[in-house]
């Protein structure tokens, strides 16, 4: 029997038809159905670059950033799509990992560098990144996502039942997962076809992936896995495929026949100098995002440090500091109102903004510093809190520590915050000179030296075996002399030179920001 379908789901299934069009993808040349304009993809390309600007932060080293966008440009130069501006930039992340916006911001984290052992790697990451705005992999799974949602609420009208409709969202769910995947592996396809067109060994890719898998299994069960197999599935399939196609000296893409690869003229001519570019680079958090020293959190450049409280769990993000108590039922945060001398109407000012009342308000002064103390129902990324708020001045910037917790536990918790908002003062120089980081530096090794002996010489914090990974060397190998390595060496921080005061990138930023390269500004 043919199931009638009722008028208004039939009107349903033709708004579906009509919100489907269809267009060329610029990457394969095949016909795909997209729901997302180019305009819109800039537009969302926009906005995420300022928010991960504003989450994350990013890396403002003006020749490590001229060194990337040539690496970037020489490929984007052959990329398939021709309607975007492809912009490359670094972000404040310690693992390795690196994404792309639909409309042409390409990002690798700082971790991603410090593991980099060749341009080749770094720019077939990079090919990697441009394969996904070229072929419109975030307007296909917005396409996806918006007519597998549609047809499965049609689906689940039609059955009536709550059965099939969960079997649907599994399938979907299944679904969407694998066309991930095979969005990695177009991307893989893509970027090595540029880096063959650009003159870049292709075998790059895999010789990336090979030590982010290296890094993963010595660090297994010691540390969080590496960030970019979380972001890029199937790797050790992608690995394999990459290296297999690398080898080829002939194969043809979607797009034309390539011919053999040939050597370009990289950017870097040599080890020596691709790695004297990175040499500096922060290993781990920078100093000049502030540092924990126990619960303490200096902050040199904007001169002041906070006491948290004893046994919470600590985080410094770009946009706050945050203290989890033990029983997860208390925060405490830290955060950069805005500039100013006069912490009440900076508390005034901040109400208004979030449109809650203030009570129990009082003028102090705390650590020497004109203060203003208020108790209100705060909304944070926790949801709103009953919160005991401190506003403290402190070089032309109001500082905000919120102290929030679960309603009730006001009378457990009173002490601690009392002393968590109290402990904020001017930095001493004592306080200064205990504030240290790592950072990258390039060692030579001489005639007959192991790598245990140059991290002994060297002052190496890496352990030889990671030291080996990240240098692509096999553990224990003898090093030649003159051989340039990778090693991680702990140095006193420097306050940089104050020009402007900063301002908050957000309601709760403690970064000084940017328009986002390529917004219009």
């Amino acid at each position: 029997m043919q199931r009638r379908v009722p008028p208004h789901l039939a009107a349903c299934l033709a708004l579906l038809a009509t919100a489907c069009s269809t267009g060329v993808n610029p990457a394969t040349g095949r016909r795909e159905v997209v729901l997302m304009s180019t305009q819109e993809e800039k537009k969302i390309d926009e906005t995420q670059a300022r928010e991960v600007e504003a989450q994350l932060g990013l890396v403002r080293d003006p020749e490590l950033l001229a060194y990337l966008d040539a690496i970037g440009q020489a490929l984007a130069a052959h990329s398939p799509r021709r309607d975007v501006n492809y912009h490359f930039e670094i972000v404040e992340m310690e693992e390795p990992n690196a994404f792309a916006l639909p409309g042409g911001h390409i990002f690798v984290s700082r971790g991603l560098l410090v593991v980099a052992n060749s341009e080749a790697e770094i720019a077939n990451v990079l090919g990697h990144e441009i394969g996904h705005v070229a072929a419109r992999h975030a307007a296909q799974q917005d396409a996806h996502v918006k007519t597998l949602g549609l047809a499965s609420l049609l689906s689940d009208l039609m059955s009536g039942g709550e059965q099939e409709s969960s079997d649907n969202e599994r399938i979907s769910g299944s679904f969407v997962a694998r066309y991930a995947r095979n969005q990695e592996r177009e991307a893989d396809r893509i970027g090595l076809e540029l880096a063959t067109e650009a003159g870049v060994d292709p075998s790059g890719l895999g010789g990336f992936l090979r030590t982010l898998d290296q890094l993963s299994r010595l660090q297994q069960g010691f540390s969080m896995p590496q960030t970019y197999f979380a972001t890029h599935p199937a790797a050790q399939e992608r690995m394999i495929e990459a290296s297999a196609r690398a080898q080829e000296h002939e194969w043809r893409s979607e797009r034309a026949p390539l011919r053999e690869w040939q050597p370009g003229r990289p950017v870097a001519k040599s080890r020596a100098e691709f790695l004297a570019h990175l040499e500096g680079i922060a290993v781990g958090r920078p100093a000049s995002e502030g540092v924990f020293d126990g619960e303490r959190f200096l902050h040199a450049d904007l001169g002041f440090m906070v006491q948290f409280p004893s046994g919470w769990r600590l985080t410094n993000m770009s946009s706050q500091v945050v203290g989890i108590s033990p029983k997860r039922d208390a925060v405490a945060l830290l955060q950069l109102d805005s500039p100013g001398e006069d912490p009440a109407a900076a508390a005034r000012a901040y109400a208004m903004r979030e449109g809650f009342p203030i009570g129990d308000a009082i003028s102090l002064r705390v650590g020497g510093l004109p203060a203003f103390r208020a108790r209100a129902l705060v909304p944070t990324s926790f949801g709103r809190i009953p919160a005991e708020i401190t506003w403290v001045a402190h070089q032309g910037m109001i500082y905000r520590l919120i102290a929030g917790m679960q309603p009730g536990s006001l009378r457990s918790y009173e002490g601690v915050f009392r002393k968590f908002s109290h402990s904020f003062r001017a930095l001493g120089p004592e306080d200064r000179a205990r504030i240290s980081e790592l950072r990258l530096r390039i060692a030579t090794a001489r005639p007959g030296e192991t790598l245990v002996e140059l991290s002994e010489r060297t002052r190496n914090e890496w352990d030889p075996t990671y030291t080996a990974v990240v240098n692509g060397f096999a553990p224990g190998a003898l090093l030649a002399p003159g051989t340039p390595v990778k090693i991680a060496v702990r140095e006193p921080y420097t306050a940089k030179p104050s020009g402007s005061p900063p301002r908050p990138a957000d309601p709760a930023g403690l970064r000084e920001p940017r328009p986002a390269p390529g917004a219009d500004s």
